[in-house]
C-alpha cells in the first residue's frame, strides 16, 4: 500500500539533526585554512545549537500529536511509522538534553587532542538522529534501521582515538551489535509470520486473538526480540562487552554510551513493550522483570569490585538498567522516564568529574580520588552530589524520588518479589557508591590530589550539579516529561 499522510512537523527534530550533521561534516572538510581551535569552536557551536533547536521544539510541541508515514489500517485506526506524542516528548527530552551535554564535555579541550573534532560531532549527532527515531518508532522495520542509526556511529566514536584499546573496544561493541541484529530480525521475522504486520498497534491487536499453538510462537518471537534489545543495553547475560567498551573509549565519548546509547535503547524497547510486543498480561512483561532483577544485582555486585572509576561507572550502569527495567516491565512510562532524566543528568556529572581527573591522572584509579575533598573541595562536592543522587540518598532527591516511583510501579503491579531484589540492591548500591566517596575524604598516602580545573570545565560541571539540585527540589518536572 500507498503511504497516504504525514505530518512534516514529527519527524522535524530527527530532519534537522541529520542536516546538522551532513554541515559540521562539510564545514570541518572544506574549512581547513582556518586555525583549528576556531574550527573546533565553530563546529561545536553548531552542534550545540541544532540539538538546542530540537529541545526548543520538543518542549513548543511537547502535547501535540503528529503522526508520520501513515496508511489507512485494515482493522482499527490508521497505522504509522513513526508518531510524536507526550511519551515521544519526554523521551526525545531526555535524548537530546543527553546529547547536549555530552557536546558541552567535549568542548574546550576536554576533548582529547588526538580525535578528530569534525567527525566526532558528525558522528554524534547522526547517532541522536537514529536516538530520536527508535523513540518515535511504530513499526518494527522502523525501529531496526534506527536503532542501527544509533549503534553505528558509536561504534566508529569509540575507535576514533585510534589506538589499541580503542580499536579492540569498538570491534568487541561491533560483533556484539551484529549478534544482537541477528537475533532481533530473527524474532521480527517469526513476528511477522504469525500477525501479519510490521506495526506494532496492529500486532498488539492481533496477538490477543491467536491460536494456543500461535501464541507460543510470538512468545518466542518477542523473547528473540528482547534478547537483541537486552545486547544493545548491556542488560545481564548479555553485558559482557559493556565494561572494556567503556574502559578503551575517551571519557567523553563513554558518557554519551552511558547517556544517549543507553536512553535510545531503553527508549525503544519501552516503545515496544507499551505499544506492541508485551501488552498487559503477556508473559514477555514477567521475562522484562526477571531482567531487571538479574541485571541489577549482577551489576551492583560486580561494580563492588572495581578499582577505576570508568569501570565502576560502567558496571553501576547496568545496575541503573536494571533499575529502569523493572517499571518497564510493568508499562509504567512516567517512571522509566521520570528515572532515565535523572540517570542522564548526574551519569553527565560524574564523567565530567572523571574526564578532569583523568587529564592530569590518565591510570583513573579510585585512589587517585584521595584529598579531594581538601585540595579541590569544590569539584569534590560536585562529584559526591552526582554520586548521592545515584544511590538515591537525600539530598539527591531526584535519585530518592525515581527509585521510590519505580518500587511503586512494581509493587501496584503485584511484583513483591521484584520489589524485594529492588530493595536489596539499593542497599548494594549504596555500599559501591560511598566507597567512591569514602576515598575522597582519605589522606592520599604521598602525592597529595590536585589538578587544575579550566573554566570551562568548571562551568559544565556546575551546569549538571545546578541541573541534578534542581531536579532533586522539584522532582515532579522528571515524571512531567512523559505526561
Amino acid at each position: 500500500m500507498t503511504l497516504t499522510w504525514t505530518d512534516w512537523q514529527a519527524i522535524a527534530v530527527p530532519l534537522v539533526l541529520a542536516i546538522g550533521a551532513v554541515a559540521v561534516l562539510l564545514i570541518d572538510a572544506f574549512w581547513r585554512s582556518s586555525p583549528a581551535q576556531l574550527r573546533h569552536t565553530v563546529v561545536t557551536l553548531l552542534t550545540g545549537a541544532v540539538i538546542l533547536f530540537g529541545l526548543v521544539f520538543v518542549w513548543a510541541q511537547r502535547d501535540d500529536f503528529k503522526p508520520a508515514f501513515c496508511r489507512p489500517a485494515v482493522e482499527g485506526p490508521a497505522e504509522c511509522s513513526l508518531v510524536f506524542e507526550p511519551l515521544t516528548a519526554g523521551l526525545w527530552g531526555v535524548l537530546l538534553l543527553g546529547g547536549l551535554g555530552v557536546v558541552g564535555l567535549s568542548a574546550y579541550r576536554l576533548l582529547a587532542a588526538d580525535i578528530p573534532v569534525g567527525e566526532y560531532h558528525f558522528l554524534l549527532l547522526s547517532a541522536l538522529v537514529g536516538a530520536t527515531t527508535l523513540a518515535g518508532a511504530r513499526d518494527l522495520a522502523t525501529v531496526v534501521i534506527a536503532l542501527e542509526v544509533v549503534s553505528l556511529p558509536s561504534f566508529a566514536l569509540v575507535a576514533l582515538r585510534r589506538d589499541r584499546r580503542g580499536s579492540e573496544a569498538a570491534m568487541k561493541a561491533f560483533l556484539v551489535s551484529v549478534l544482537s541484529t541477528a537475533v532481533m530480525l530473527f524474532g521480527i521475522s517469526y513476528l511477522y509470520g504469525v500477525t501479519g504486520s510490521l506495526y506494532l498497534t496492529t500486532i498488539a491487536n492481533r496477538l490477543t486473538g491467536l491460536d494456543p499453538s500461535m501464541q507460543r510462537v510470538a512468545f518466542a518471537a518477542g523473547l528473540f526480540v528482547i534478547v537483541g534489545f537486552a545486547f544493545k543495553i548491556a542488560a545481564v547475560p548479555f553485558h559482557g562487552w559493556l565494561p572494556d567498551t567503556y574502559a578503551g573509549a575517551p571519557v567523553e565519548v563513554t558518557a554519551f554510551l552511558a547517556v544517549v546509547s543507553k536512553s535510545a535503547g531503553v527508549a525503544g524497547l519501552l516503545v515496544l513493550v507499551i505499544t506492541g510486543l508485551a501488552p498487559d498480561g503477556s508473559d514477555l512483561r514477567l521475562v522484562v522483570a526477571i531482567l531487571a532483577a538479574v541485571t541489577m544485582t549482577v551489576g551492583n555486585l560486580a561494580a563492588l569490585r572495581q578499582r577505576e572509576a570508568v569501570r565502576l561507572l560502567a558496571w553501576s550502569s547496568i545496575g541503573q538498567v536494571g533499575f529502569l527495567l523493572a517499571p518497564l516491565a510493568v508499562g509504567d512510562a512516567q517512571a522509566v522516564v521520570g528515572y532515565l532524566a535523572a540517570y542522564v543528568v548526574v551519569t553527565l556529572g560524574a564523567f565530567g568529574a572523571v574526564a578532569v581527573v583523568q587529564r592530569h591522572r590518565p591510570s583513573g584509579l579510585l585512589a587517585d580520588y584521595r584529598g579531594m575533598v581538601r585540595s579541590e573541595p569544590g569539584l569534590a562536592v560536585a562529584l559526591i552530589f552526582f554520586l548521592v543522587v545515584l544511590a538515591g540518598l537525600p539530598p539527591g532527591l531526584a535519585g530518592l524520588f525515581t527509585k521510590f516511583a519505580a518500587f511503586q510501579a512494581v509493587i501496584d503491579a503485584h511484583l513483591g518479589w521484584l520489589a524485594i531484589v529492588m530493595a536489596l540492591n539499593v542497599m548494594i548500591g549504596l555500599a559501591v557508591y560511598l566507597r567512591w566517596i569514602a576515598e575522597l575524604f582519605r589522606l592520599p598516602a604521598d602525592d597529595p590530589f590536585a589538578v587544575d580545573i579550566e573554566t570551562p570545565a568548571v562551568a559544565m560541571i556546575s551546569l549538571f550539579a545546578a541541573a541534578a539540585v534542581v531536579v532533586s527540589i522539584l522532582p515532579s518536572t522528571l515524571f512531567a516529561l512523559a505526561t
